[in-house]
């Protein structure tokens, strides 16, 4: 009798979530959200690392939000072969969950998009990661409800200096 293969030979991880190992490891990052006509600055730390043997990434992102206080966001980054598609499932202390649909548009810039409702009303949250080298990344969201510009949020993240 033949042993069965292991489950790496039989799954092996996919390019598009090695790719995406580019984010794997402590970032510190800091920007502006802007919402009802307010610009806030934002400031925080995010933690990459793998998930479900490498099939997958998770973030926990901890920061603060000037006059809004503290912002936590989980993420889960997962590629469905069947589809072909690149999930980011995401959940926030500001009552959000959300699924991503994602895809990278060149090999520096992942794309992704929520749609969805929020207090009843058509929900658009668009993000893009543009990657400026594998220290530095821009985040920028974009939220629309009832197809209107709800809010945005831009932010710097670099890793900190290696020693």
């Amino acid at each position: 009798m033949q042993p069965m293969p292991a489950i790496r030979e039989l799954y092996p991880v996919p390019a598009e979530i090695e790719k995406l190992h580019v984010f794997l490891g402590e970032w510190h990052g800091e920007g502006v959200l802007t919402t009802g006509g307010r610009r806030m600055k934002v400031a925080g730390e995010w933690h990459f690392s793998t998930a479900a043997g490498g099939w997958g990434l998770k973030v926990s992102m901890h920061s603060v939000i000037e006059g809004m206080g503290a912002y936590a966001l989980d993420s889960l980054f997962g590629f469905d072969i069947e589809t072909g598609t690149l999930h980011v499932y995401s959940l926030t202390n500001m009552a959000e969950t959300h699924d991503h649909r994602a895809f990278w548009s060149d090999n520096n810039t992942l794309k992704g998009r929520y749609d969805g409702l929020k207090e009843g009303k058509q929900f658009l949250e668009d993000f893009t990661i543009w990657l400026a080298g594998r220290d530095e990344l821009t985040i920028e969201y974009v939220e629309t409800l009832d197809g209107q510009l709800d809010s945005t949020m831009v932010m710097r993240l670099t890793k900190p200096m290696r020693r």
